[in-house]
């Protein structure tokens, strides 16, 4: 089962990363199962459609699509319920220094976006579960106009003035070098050469950022391409394993029913009907 990937950008002094989970996105609906937690950052659930409730500190929140809800750090919390059409996307803000708005005195904030808003964070979500061409430079320029909206409707202001201070581009180069080494025997000590960093730094920064190991993220990126090229494409999977780093394609077959749980065919005719 693929992990939880994030994507960041930068807006001023704010970082603001999304937390995406590729096999919840693939699903018809999103199954919200989660016990009760906190964070250490501030988190952003936007209901894209249906409704929820949610517990926040002891305090039930009833959100409907187009809505959202801003929990602050250390804010415990759980979902209570959600319709059958239920579908959310979650957020993480990391601020690089500064904050995303005022000292709220709440344990969290519920948010009303315009549908335009909304329209964008559905994009930004196809765009994800089906990755092309351009995959990352899409991704980050639907966020960038995604981060801006979000902020607007937080309150925050000038944060596009203020000088991008300490901001992580190890993220760029990762998601470059798994893109660009899809079909090769690459390990972690390569990545840890392009990046400047010893082998066990790369290992704790993939880690965190992504929730992954080094093996678990190349699986990740090699899946998703393939999905990609059996929709898009009429390649065979005699073609298609060897750009994904098979050589063998029952191995190949076994993985990709393993990541998508279906065999390459049952996935490309789910496409063609």
């Amino acid at each position: 089962m693929a992990k939880k990937e994030i994507i960041q950008t930068s807006l001023g002094d704010l970082v603001l990363e999304l937390h995406i989970a590729p096999n919840s996105i693939l699903q018809t609906r999103h199954n919200w199962q989660t016990n009760r937690h906190s964070n250490v950052d501030h988190e952003l659930q936007m209901i894209l459609s249906g409704s929820c409730s949610v517990e926040v500190e002891g305090v039930v929140y009833d959100l409907r699509a187009g809505q959202g809800i801003l929990i602050l750090p250390g804010k415990f919390h759980k979902p209570v319920s959600y319709s059958e059409d239920f579908d959310k996307l979650l957020f993480g803000f990391f601020p690089i220094k500064g904050s995303i708005g005022s000292d709220w005195s709440t344990p969290c904030v519920v948010l009303d976006f315009a549908p335009s808003t909304v329209t964008m964070a559905r994009e930004l979500m196809d765009e994800y579960a089906e990755p092309g061409p351009f995959h990352q430079k899409m991704t980050h320029s639907l966020l960038d106009q995604l981060a801006i909206r979000l902020l607007r409707t937080l309150g925050t202001t000038d944060a596009a003035s203020v000088p991008v201070v300490g901001a992580d581009l190890r993220v760029d180069v990762i998601d470059g070098f798994f893109a660009d080494f899809l079909a090769d025997d690459v390990t972690k000590e390569d990545l840890a050469e392009r990046l400047h960093l010893s082998s066990r730094q790369v290992g704790r920064f993939l880690q965190k950022r992504y929730g992954m190991s080094f093996r678990e993220k190349l699986f990740n990126t090699r899946m998703l391409h393939a999905g990609w090229l059996l929709r898009h494409t009429r390649q065979s999977v005699q073609q298609i394993a060897p750009q994904v780093g098979y050589t063998s394609v029952p191995a190949f077959i076994r993985s990709f029913t393993r990541f998508h749980s279906k065999t390459p065919q049952q996935f490309r005719e789910q496409q063609d009907v």
